[in-house]
Protein backbone atom coordinates (compact mmCIF):
# COMPACT_ATOMS: atom_id res chain seq x y z
CA UNK A 1 0.00 0.00 0.00
CA UNK A 2 2.87 2.37 0.81
CA UNK A 3 4.50 1.65 -2.56
CA UNK A 4 1.28 2.50 -4.42
CA UNK A 5 0.85 5.74 -2.49
CA UNK A 6 4.49 6.64 -3.13
CA UNK A 7 4.03 5.93 -6.84
CA UNK A 8 0.99 8.21 -7.04
CA UNK A 9 2.84 10.95 -5.20
CA UNK A 10 5.79 10.67 -7.61
CA UNK A 11 3.45 10.81 -10.62
CA UNK A 12 1.74 13.93 -9.28
CA UNK A 13 5.11 15.58 -8.56
CA UNK A 14 6.35 14.84 -12.09
CA UNK A 15 3.12 16.16 -13.57
CA UNK A 16 3.34 19.42 -11.68
CA UNK A 17 7.02 19.82 -12.57
CA UNK A 18 6.31 19.34 -16.27
CA UNK A 19 3.60 22.02 -16.23
CA UNK A 20 5.79 24.52 -14.43
CA UNK A 21 8.69 24.22 -16.91
CA UNK A 22 8.68 26.69 -19.82
CA UNK A 23 7.90 25.47 -23.30
CA UNK A 24 10.94 24.65 -25.41
CA UNK A 25 9.35 25.38 -28.80
CA UNK A 26 10.86 28.29 -30.69
CA UNK A 27 8.25 30.73 -32.01
CA UNK A 28 8.64 31.90 -35.59
CA UNK A 29 10.17 35.34 -36.05
CA UNK A 30 7.76 37.88 -37.59
CA UNK A 31 10.03 38.79 -40.55
CA UNK A 32 10.89 35.22 -41.64
CA UNK A 33 8.73 33.22 -44.03
CA UNK A 34 6.90 30.17 -42.74
CA UNK A 35 8.99 27.72 -44.79
CA UNK A 36 12.70 28.24 -45.20
CA UNK A 37 15.03 25.93 -47.06
CA UNK A 38 17.62 24.15 -44.97
CA UNK A 39 19.94 21.19 -45.23
CA UNK A 40 18.09 19.24 -42.56
CA UNK A 41 14.92 17.45 -43.57
CA UNK A 42 12.67 15.76 -41.05
CA UNK A 43 11.07 12.58 -42.36
CA UNK A 44 8.66 10.33 -40.54
CA UNK A 45 8.79 6.72 -41.68
CA UNK A 46 6.33 4.36 -40.12
CA UNK A 47 6.45 0.83 -41.39
CA UNK A 48 3.56 -1.15 -40.08
CA UNK A 49 3.14 -4.71 -41.22
CA UNK A 50 -0.42 -5.84 -40.80
CA UNK A 51 -0.81 -9.49 -40.08
CA UNK A 52 -4.10 -11.17 -40.85
CA UNK A 53 -6.31 -11.67 -37.83
CA UNK A 54 -7.68 -15.20 -38.02
CA UNK A 55 -10.26 -16.91 -35.85
CA UNK A 56 -11.86 -20.32 -35.89
CA UNK A 57 -15.58 -20.31 -36.63
CA UNK A 58 -17.84 -23.29 -36.01
CA UNK A 59 -20.19 -23.97 -38.94
CA UNK A 60 -23.06 -26.43 -38.50
CA UNK A 61 -24.59 -27.85 -41.69
CA UNK A 62 -26.83 -30.74 -42.61
CA UNK A 63 -25.18 -33.58 -44.50
CA UNK A 64 -26.62 -36.61 -46.24
CA UNK A 65 -29.89 -37.89 -44.84
CA UNK A 66 -30.23 -34.82 -42.57
CA UNK A 67 -27.31 -35.67 -40.31
CA UNK A 68 -25.62 -32.82 -38.51
CA UNK A 69 -22.10 -31.98 -39.77
CA UNK A 70 -19.96 -29.67 -37.61
CA UNK A 71 -16.96 -28.05 -39.30
CA UNK A 72 -14.39 -25.67 -37.90
CA UNK A 73 -13.52 -23.05 -40.52
CA UNK A 74 -10.62 -20.59 -40.33
CA UNK A 75 -11.83 -17.04 -41.03
CA UNK A 76 -9.24 -14.30 -41.67
CA UNK A 77 -9.83 -10.61 -42.19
Amino acid sequence: MKITALGFAAAIALGLASFSAPASALPAAPGIAAHTSSDVTTVQYRHRHRRPVCTMKTVVQRGHHGHRVVKRVRVCR
